[in-house]
């Protein structure tokens, strides 16, 4: 999708948001992550297109109603709700609409051009938003991995989700040099007293916002598609109760941090970097909504992405 529907859609979006949902200009820009001048110009626009009239009668007030639920049931700062594009709402379908939304975000947050440091999630979601985004020349930007890196040649490999960002923004960009899952925990603390992984971890303290996917367990998860674990090491962590994992961290449905099996052989982000950070994270298939419930239960998130399926479902079963 070019730029110009891209910001032709959100024009539409935000107008949609002010007149019919409500919302004051500021509360949009928080909820969606831009800078409030932003919002201010396509407020403006919309009006000199002409486009509120025909724009109050095309869009769902269905998404915006789910975005306020979330955001008051988990204390989220922004949040972000598509339609669905069809009935079945996989993963492969509802992508490209989810990773859309995430790229807009992503992409508003770059237009500040003040030096920033983002911590970047891997995965197919991340993946497909970074090829969603539209170029923009920033070269005080740097982006750093947050998980440990996999052997498989994919786009959703995290060295290569961050060489697409370098290529988009002229930014600088940090991988780790390191498996996300070792063969034992003695390796991940030999792994973890490596110089670059170490100064990849400092530079994450700098870090302004974290955007991650959210792993889940079972048919299609990341973890099998690429090969990191065997049948039995998927049926452990189903025993262990392992609901999804947030930025290489295994966490079970309450939310709640696991400590035990693979957990303690994976290279993911510090937990206590975690607690203070801003992290958004995107989600696109049903088949993800109970990790995707966990992973808001976990108090760890600021902003949540996802589609409308999703969103209804995780409320539906609190």
């Amino acid at each position: 999708m070019g730029s110009n529907s891209d910001t032709q859609d959100q024009i539409r979006e935000i107008a949609w948001m002010h007149y019919i949902g409500g919302l004051t200009q500021a509360q949009i820009a928080t909820r969606r992550g831009l800078s409030k001048m932003k919002v201010h110009r396509f407020v403006q626009a919309a009006h000199e297109q002409g486009l509120v009239k025909i724009f109050v009668n095309n869009v769902p007030t269905n998404c915006m109603d789910l975005e306020s639920r979330l955001i008051e049931h988990y204390g989220l700062s922004s949040c972000t709700i598509v339609p669905d594009v069809n009935e079945l709402q996989t993963m492969d379908i509802s992508m490209s609409a989810v990773a859309s939304a995430g790229a807009r975000f992503l992409h508003g947050r770059l237009e500040n051009t003040d030096q920033m440091i983002l911590g970047i999630g891997s995965g197919r979601t991340m993946s497909a938003i970074v090829k969603a985004m539209p170029a923009i020349k920033r070269k005080k930007a740097e982006f750093i991995s947050v998980t440990g890196d996999f052997a498989a040649l994919s786009d959703a490999n995290p060295f290569e989700v961050i060489h697409a960002l370098i290529n988009k923004t002229e930014g600088k960009g940090y991988a780790f040099t390191a498996p996300l899952i070792v063969d034992s925990e003695a390796d991940r603390n030999l792994f973890l007293r490596q110089r670059s992984i170490r100064e990849s971890f400092d530079r994450l303290r700098d870090a302004s916002m974290i955007m991650i996917g959210v792993g889940h367990v079972g048919p299609g998860s990341f973890f099998r598609s690429f090969g990191l674990i065997t049948d039995a090491e998927q049926g452990e962590m189903i025993r262990q109760g392992v609901a999804a994992d947030l930025a290489g961290n295994l966490i079970d449905d309450t939310g709640a941090f696991i400590d035990s099996g693979i957990a303690k052989r994976m290279l993911g982000m510090e937990r206590d970097l975690m607690h203070d950070r801003e992290i958004v994270a995107v989600c696109a298939g049903i088949e993800k909504w109970q990790a995707a419930r966990a992973a808001l239960r976990s108090g760890l998130l600021n902003g949540f992405i996802s589609s409308f399926s999703v969103a209804q479902r995780i409320l539906d079963a609190e």
